[in-house]
């Protein structure tokens, strides 16, 4: 586990502008300016080293790395744990992830240290075949959100799109910056909204620059706040 685990994360990490390197399977050491700023253990315990704790620019790191360990860490020991699916038609070896009202939340590590592709599918009538797949490439939280939705665990009316949070957030800022001053309560409100987006938007920063002034997209995914 520790070496699966590792190797993606560093893989992840990589895609992220993040150096890493790991140290026996004993820890993951994570650089700031190719300097060691923290590691990681095989449990996923994440360590500040001592001299960087006033360093805000490591602290920064420090939980940019730990929102991104903890994703891996969860699909990772999910594949590794769960039995392979059995459905016709499916070739690769996906693991049965999630089952619920008719539908199925499945994972496979890809070849050649290409990551990991998670997929929810709907049983056939007999439940010996999946169709209506949904293919999600290293993106666990959307594609169990999907599963959420398809599965009637959560209602669709509940969720919100990417799309639909970029704009709400980019809403907030504006009335942050130029409308009238909220009160505490306001404040405290919205604060708590904007870094839930941040959370569960992937690439925030880039959406908002790039929908400046372009209309709301139909969505292919539904997040929850």
């Amino acid at each position: 586990m520790a070496n699966k685990f590792f190797e993606e994360l560093s893989r992840c990490f990589g895609t992220k502008g993040i150096e890493s390197a790991n140290c026996e399977d004993k820890r993951l050491n994570v650089f700031l300016h190719g300097e060691p700023a923290l590691f990681i253990s095989p449990q996923n315990d994440i360590f500040l080293l001592s001299d960087r704790c006033d360093d805000q620019e490591a602290n920064d790191l420090y939980f940019q790395a730990a929102e991104i360990a903890d994703e891996v860490f969860e699909y990772v020991e999910t594949v590794q744990s769960t039995p392979l699916l059995h459905a016709s038609g499916v070739k690769e070896n996906f693991h049965l992830l999630a089952d619920f009202g008719g539908a199925v939340l499945a994972g496979r590590e890809r070849e050649k240290g290409l990551g990991y592709e998670f997929v929810t599918w709907i049983w056939d009538y007999n439940r010996t075949g999946v169709s209506r797949g949904h293919y999600y490439n290293d993106s666990f939280r959307e594609a169990k959100q999907d599963f959420a939705v398809r599965s009637g665990l959560i209602s669709k009316a509940q969720q919100f799109t990417p799309e639909q949070l970029t704009e709400l957030y980019r809403a907030t800022e504006f009335f942050l910056e130029e409308g009238p001053e909220p009160d505490s309560n306001q404040l405290k409100f919205l604060q708590e909204a904007r870094r839930k987006i941040e959370y569960v938007v992937p690439n925030l920063t880039d959406r908002l620059e790039q929908g400046q002034g372009q209309n709301i997209k139909e969505p292919n995914s539904e997040m929850q706040l």
